[in-house]
């Protein structure tokens, strides 16, 4: 989602410093080539997002269209609940629907006022979702995202910020990941990872050995899930985020992005080029060979040993099945 590489720290300037962009996106033929921060998958359809308000979509992950966007804010992540319904947010807190295959895309909310960006969204049904940003930035709905309302963050053990010293909570939310119906967890900054029990109603604050920034999660089930983020961080639980063990990626690449394929591979997807492969079983990670070191922001699994990313040259397939030299 948001967060990969120094674009990542580029993202952050340009939520800080650009100006809000309530017009339009414009039509640009090689947006496909742009900053891509996001892709979502439902049945058939793939979409992706990122920069100027660039929204493309696909059936086939070859042919791309450009969506009609109603914002040119900075686009940082999307969730698609199925082929017709989806919602991106970004820069100024701006939140876009779609009700029509990712055709257009109507602008549902803005903090025109409010600099500080979201960086995930996500929806447990057509009605209810949730929003996260910086600076605890939470937005939640209930009315299938027409309508947003700020939130102070519930937190059951708000001791834990008294025993560290912090004041009221202003931790950055980079994502947020389902592990079950109930069961959803945050990734956030300082080593804090976030888990609720109720569908985010409550959270609970969650502390690892790390004390930096993670950036993204894979639940691998209820209970066991992978958090990673700055200088190629690698942190595993089997319960519920009681205890945590580093694990090994030899890189200092920050990590943007994780899938599960078919094989029960692990794919971990970062910056200059790092694609990470490790098993389900043992989580022995070793490094995929690519001829080129582009930044990679999100990966999705298409199918078989084919992978979409995005990143900071748009769009990429990469065939897990062929050679380094013919991707």
């Amino acid at each position: 989602m948001c967060c990969r590489r120094q674009i990542y720290l580029l993202i952050i300037l340009q939520l800080v410093f650009s100006p809000v962009h309530s017009e339009p996106a414009t039509n640009a033929p090689l947006a496909v080539e742009s900053l891509l921060l996001d892709a979502a998958s439902a049945a058939t359809l793939t979409v992706v997002v990122g920069e100027r308000g660039h929204i493309l979509y696909s059936e086939d992950n070859s042919n791309w269209t450009q969506a009609s966007v109603a914002t040119r804010s900075l686009l940082t992540a999307v969730f698609m609940l199925d082929d017709n319904t989806g919602w991106a947010v970004g820069h100024n807190a701006v939140i876009v629907k779609t009700s029509d295959g990712a055709r257009t895309w109507q602008l549902v909310h803005e903090a025109d006022n409010d600099e500080a960006p979201l960086l995930d969204i996500y929806f447990s049904n057509a009605e209810n979702g949730i929003a996260v940003g910086a600076y605890g930035l939470y937005y939640v709905t209930d009315d299938g995202g027409d309508n947003w309302q700020p939130q102070d963050i519930s937190i059951e053990n708000q001791e834990i910020f008294e025993t560290h010293l912090m004041q009221p909570f202003d931790l950055h939310l980079n994502a947020i990941a389902t592990a079950s119906d109930q069961r959803l967890y945050m990734a956030a900054e300082r080593g804090y990872i976030l888990r609720s029990d109720n569908g985010g109603n409550d959270w609970q604050v969650l502390t690892t050995p790390y004390h930096g920034s993670y950036f993204g999660l894979l639940p691998l089930s209820k209970d066991n899930v992978l958090a990673f983020g700055l200088r190629g961080h690698l942190y595993g639980t089997t319960d519920a985020g009681s205890s945590w063990n580093k694990i090994e990626t030899d890189t200092t690449a920050m990590l943007t992005d994780a899938v599960v394929l078919n094989d029960q591979r692990i794919i971990i997807s970062g910056m200059a080029g790092t694609l990470l492969s490790g098993s389900k079983d043992d989580l022995d990670f070793t490094m995929i060979p690519l001829v080129h070191r582009h930044d990679f922001s999100s990966l999705i699994h298409v199918r078989d040993q084919l992978l979409l990313v995005t990143g900071e040259t748009g769009i990429d397939l990469i065939d897990l099945d062929r050679p380094a030299g013919e991707q």
